[in-house]
């Protein structure tokens, strides 16, 4: 199984994608969108999802859906934890209203999130961001593009996590730092493909080359938040056992979530020394 590794490079169309939804882009359909910003370069898979129509009059269609075995990681670790040889279990969320792990927890004082769903609304739009993190609602994907170059600029690169259906032990087998400049994409639990991203600060990202217990070698994304003051206290507590603004923690990045990073030569991406 592949890491999916898309470079983009912005020389046209700046304008364009910063607009969103401005009068240019309404007029292109978004496959032609993309194209026109970074012809030649595959969408990914996660984001080829923003394409799908819907139903005349349908905005959003909140219903859940069934979720891959790889979607929502819930397994969080600490910065040392990330070298060569070191041997972790990788947990997924597997409930039916199951979404990003660290997004929906807010919602479980005010309502049962093992039994009621969310809306868009609830779980992205009313959400006040912590302190630290910007965050930003997509519906599109020209939504999702110039969110990412207002906050990184124009030569950035987009990657997605590949990890292995029905395997949860992984062997590290080295770990390369993507810098400490990125956008998080995480594509919601909605039958609408919709995405909660944020840039949180002092978070670094790194790219994971893992070998699956079946022996399978693939790649996930982690990233690792040194400031954790604004973090939800109960998501901390339970997962590592911290409060919020001690100890950093790190995660994984499931397969329908999305990171950009500024672009970096490919021979440096696919390096897999530790560097941290």
């Amino acid at each position: 199984m592949e890491f999916r590794c898309s470079v983009i490079s912005f020389t046209i169309l700046f304008s364009l994608a910063l607009a969103g939804e401005s009068h240019v882009h309404a007029s292109l359909p978004e496959e032609d969108y993309w194209e026109a910003v970074w012809p030649n370069t595959p969408i990914p898979t996660a984001l080829r999802e923003l394409l799908k129509p819907l139903p005349a009059g349908v905005e959003i269609d909140e219903l859940p859906k069934q979720i891959d075995d790889t979607q929502y990681p819930k397994t969080f670790f600490y910065k040392e934890d990330l070298h060569p040889g070191k041997t972790m279990k990788v947990q997924f969320t597997k409930r039916p209203y199951a979404q990003p792990y660290g997004v929906y927890t807010w919602l479980t004082d005010i309502k049962d999130t093992s039994k009621e769903g969310y809306s868009f609304e609830e779980i992205c739009i009313k959400k006040e961001a912590f302190e630290g993190e910007e965050k930003f609602c997509a519906k599109s994907l020209g939504t999702v593009i110039g969110f990412a170059i207002s906050k990184l600029g124009k030569n950035i690169q987009v990657l997605s996590s590949s990890f292995v259906n029905k395997q949860e032990q992984y062997t590290v087998e080295g770990v390369q730092n993507l810098g400490d400049k990125a956008v998080m994409c995480h594509g919601l639990n909605f039958r609408t493909a919709v995405f909660y991203c944020h840039k949180v600060r002092e978070t670094t990202a790194f790219m994971v080359p893992l070998v699956a217990g079946d022996g399978t070698k693939t790649q996930a994304l982690a990233v690792c938040h040194s400031d954790t003051s604004g973090m939800n206290h109960h998501m901390l507590h339970e997962l590592m056992g911290v409060d919020p603004g001690t100890n950093p923690v790190c995660h994984f990045l499931g397969s329908k979530a999305i990171l950009w990073v500024p672009n970096l030569s490919m021979d440096t991406a696919y390096q897999t020394n530790v560097v941290v």
